[in-house]
């Protein structure tokens, strides 16, 4: 079965719970899981009946998830006509999800819309996916090149041969570590890979089991590599120009991002590499006035989201109708630019 195959029948199996879940009429603070609708099939209008939507968060723990859950809090309290839940997707089967209808909402990085919209990478045996919109752009996912100081190793290349830990198969957080390596001529041929998730890079690591975390573009600060460096110093690698420019001219939706000095224990100097944007998408078929009242409800309380993940600070509301390559969705166009954020 091809990997595109897995992942939509992946898919279909997290809609079917969701949708069991929702059936059970189960009590809490939490809303209500929805039944995701079927690909062919456009959500109701919120103001004819309540708006049932799935948010495509990440796998539990990860700041997707923590700060899915509380947009969509805000959203729901704000707009008692709009109902839904987070789920644990991740990577770029979240954009596959909201393509095929199975999720309304989700995370992505602008690298990887970018991929979908032209057809590459992930999205090569799919083809392009152009059914999808932005709602809103957030923060940049810088690359995290990890390695302890007394290593010896200073440059991508000296890394051949070693244990590193690209991130977890199929995240979005992969694919940016093979634009990396596809910049310097390298394959996972090239490494003995190790695909972890982010809790166990930090164990691993501390453990002498893998010699780099190796993302091409994570959140920062980021929370594996903070546990790292306050047990053991480390040093992180920075990407010379030629490769940046190498990897923003082969992908879209790829910027220039320096981390700053001191954002990790021991790393007093400037971090070059590139970066990837954070940002909301929805189907291109979401009703305009549900898209508004989502990104009204985000931007009323974006800086309570600086307390929920740190990683929102290096973000401005104004900053939200961002233009990353991908059409802005007609209602969050409509709220942007009566902020004046939009021209």
């Amino acid at each position: 079965m091809s990997k595109i195959k897995k992942i939509l029948t992946c898919m279909a199996v997290l809609a079917l719970a969701l949708a069991l879940l929702a059936g059970c009429g189960g009590k809490g603070s939490q809303p209500a899981a929805s039944q995701a609708p079927a690909a062919d099939q456009k959500a109701p209008q919120a103001g004819a009946s309540k708006y049932q939507m799935t948010w495509g968060t990440a796998p539990a723990g990860g700041a997707w998830q923590v700060l899915g859950t509380a947009m969509l809090e805000d959203i729901t309290k704000a707009n008692p006509n709009i109902a839904g839940s987070t789920a644990p997707v991740g990577g770029f089967a979240n954009l596959i999800g909201v393509s095929e209808g199975k999720l309304q909402v989700a995370f992505s990085l602008s690298a990887t819309t970018g991929d979908a919209w032209e057809g590459k990478g992930p999205f090569k045996e799919k083809g392009q996916v152009r059914n999808f919109r932005v709602l809103a752009t957030l923060f940049p996912e810088p690359t995290h090149i990890v390695v302890f100081a007394d290593s010896g190793i200073n440059s991508v290349e000296q890394l051949k041969g070693k244990k590193i830990t690209p991130g977890p198969r199929g995240s979005a957080v992969e694919q940016d570590t093979l634009r990396v390596m596809n910049a310097y001529g390298l394959t996972y041929k090239d490494f003995q890979p190790q695909m972890i998730s982010f809790e166990e890079a930090a164990q691993q690591m501390l453990d002498g089991h893998i010699d780099a975390i190796f993302y091409g573009a994570m959140i920062c600060p980021a929370p594996n590599v903070v546990n790292v460096s306050s047990q053991k110093p480390i040093k992180m690698l920075s990407l010379p120009d030629d490769k940046i420019d190498s990897i923003l001219k082969a992908n879209k939706g790829t910027v220039p991002y320096t981390i700053a000095p001191g954002t990790y224990k021991g790393v007093d100097y400037p971090v070059k590499g590139i970066a990837t944007i954070v940002n909301i998408v929805a189907r291109e078929d979401m009703p305009e006035d549900v898209a508004y009242s989502i990104v009204k409800a985000i931007a009323e309380n974006y800086d309570r989201y600086s307390t929920v993940s740190k990683a929102m600070t290096l973000s401005k509301k104004e900053e939200m109708g961002k233009e990353m390559g991908i059409p802005l969705h007609p209602g969050a166009l409509k709220y942007y630019k009566e902020k004046g954020w939009v021209k």
